[in-house]
């Protein structure tokens, strides 16, 4: 068990080592860049870039920790299912509006989000397809395995 969970607390760090301190790291560069008087669109996710790490990191170490066992699969599912609401929520439903002085730009990102849905629903597919499989080689395991009869 200690194995497990030194291994998990390992891959999440360097997960969110991957996932939010470096994207972090080039918001504030990126910023820090701008030129004077343009908007600053990218202060909205920010935060959500942390929300996001969060999510990642907290089933990837759940799952880690229960590798082995059915509930493995079942966070894996629930990662899954997480990630579709929070995309939908984070691209604000596939509508992107900035203003700019008198211009406002509006960009509709539905096609970007339907695909970045179809790969999450791809996820969530796979993981159930895994847990299929588990509990199927798990009932393999406990049937009698038949002799051989000499005749």
């Amino acid at each position: 068990m200690f194995p497990k969970v030194v291994k998990a607390v390992v891959k999440g760090a360097l997960w969110f080592v991957f996932l939010y301190v470096l994207p972090s790291l080039l918001f504030s560069i990126l910023v820090s860049r701008l030129p004077e008087g343009a908007p600053n669109t990218l202060s909205d996710f920010e935060p959500l870039l942390g929300v996001f790490g969060i999510i990642v990191v907290s089933f990837m170490v759940a799952s880690e920790i229960t590798s082995g066992t059915i509930f493995q699969h079942v966070f894996n599912i629930g990662k899954a299912l997480i990630l579709m609401v929070f995309i939908v929520y984070a691209l604000r439903g596939g509508i992107f509006a900035m203003d700019f002085q008198n211009i406002n730009i509006l960009a509709d990102l539905t096609i970007w989000l339907v695909m970045l849905l179809t790969v999450d629903l791809l996820a969530l597919a796979k993981s159930v397809l895994q847990a299929i499989n588990f509990l199927s080689e798990k009932a393999e395991e406990q049937l009698p395995t038949p002799s051989p009869k000499e005749y």
